[in-house]
């Protein structure tokens, strides 16, 4: 049974409760019926909030989208800065991509992209342009300015045919074992070395 809220202002550890038990709400949303049929009355009602607390969190339903879209990207935010594994990062970014709510995501966008272009154009900002960068960074600080080239190409290994292949509804998630396989060829086709 679910814990009613507690009155007042909420801790920093609430809120982000709040904040990722709305974001679950609105990928479950978009997943099911699109983004031009989710709206935030129906978030609001489906996470047990007020829409005015969907808005205070994210504004319109524009930015909901594209907090998913960046939540599934978290690992940038989440790694050591200089301190970052290549691998460990490409491992990260296999897990994240690959999973079910980022497969959501994509779909749904791939099927809006024509109708909502300002949406595909922040879907791209929030996540592919974000964890281009994040792989470029650790190429410079790792192996020099010359590697940091190859960012993108890395980033598109990443993803790869088993994405493809979830993207089509063939594959299931890549177990922890397959996603570091994944990351490690990627990572030694990039780098020209037999991972």
């Amino acid at each position: 049974m679910e814990q009613p809220r507690r009155r007042g202002r909420p801790s920093d550890a609430e809120r982000a409760d709040r904040r990722n038990e709305i974001l679950d709400v609105a990928v479950d949303s978009f997943r099911e019926v699109g983004f031009a049929r989710t709206t935030i009355d129906a978030i609001a009602t489906a996470a047990g909030v007020a829409k005015r607390t969907v808005y205070s969190y994210f504004g319109d339903k524009s930015a909901v989208f594209a907090a998913a879209v960046s939540r599934q990207h978290a690992y940038v935010e989440n790694a050591g800065g200089d301190q970052s594994d290549l691998l460990a990062a490409a491992v990260d970014i296999v897990v994240a991509l690959h999973s079910d709510n980022s497969i959501a995501l994509h779909r749904m966008m791939i099927g809006e992209a024509v109708q909502f272009p300002e949406l595909a154009a922040a879907f791209y900002e929030s996540g592919p342009a974000k964890s281009i960068a994040f792989l470029e960074k650790i190429l410079i600080d790792q192996h020099g300015q010359k590697a940091a080239l190859c960012a993108d190409q890395l980033y598109t290994l990443l993803l790869g045919e088993e994405h493809r292949q979830r993207l089509l509804g063939l594959a299931s998630e890549p177990t922890a074992e397959r996603a570091a396989q994944l990351a490690a060829r990627a990572v030694g086709c990039v780098l020209g070395s037999d991972r």
